[in-house]
């Protein structure tokens, strides 16, 4: 760029210069190699069941949902947290769900005492639970969200992942483009 700025002040006549600026992308590779952000900028397609499972960001079955057991610490939480930029972790016993903590729960419990990061998940998750089906009307998750809860996915007894705020902003926002 600044080779042809000097080119072009040092010109005596008029005349159209092309300059091309090459972008290497390497300010945007968090983007451009994360499919949950191209998915959720409607980059990449995703096949479409007409149900919840289509707010789903994380399908559980996938292996794309970021997960925590009960026995484990809150130090390796708050890692997952931080390296997959999830604000919650379903706890998993096998193939239950047996809890949630999210970044309120696991700050409640370590505020006072930072030592307290060494603790099992189990002893700051939360137990109460909001369970939904997968063929729940999207509506429907709007009583959940103002109890402050994010909607549990379930075909039956199986889990198929989280629905949050921001999964059903993102869905109805593309819906509109």
């Amino acid at each position: 760029m600044a080779a042809a700025l000097k080119y072009c002040r040092a010109q005596t006549t008029p005349k159209r210069v092309v300059v091309f600026v090459c972008d290497t992308g390497n300010k945007y590779l968090s983007k451009q190699f994360n499919d949950y952000w191209m998915l959720d900028n409607g980059f990449l397609e995703r096949t479409q069941h007409g149900d919840l499972r289509d707010l789903i960001l994380r399908p559980y079955a996938q292996r794309d949902t970021v997960v925590i057991g009960p026995h484990e610490p809150l130090t390796v939480a708050y890692q997952r947290m931080k390296l997959y930029d999830v604000s919650q972790l379903p706890v998993m016993d096998g193939e239950r769900i047996v809890g949630i903590l999210d970044e309120s729960d696991l700050l409640m419990h370590v505020h006072a005492d930072s030592a307290r990061f060494a603790d099992p998940v189990s002893t700051a998750m939360v137990r109460t639970l909001e369970f939904v089906d997968m063929r729940t009307p999207v509506a429907q998750l709007m009583p959940v969200f103002d109890r402050g809860h994010i909607a549990i996915v379930m075909d039956g007894p199986k889990f198929l992942g989280l629905i949050t705020r921001i999964d059903l902003l993102n869905y109805l926002r593309r819906r509109v483009n």
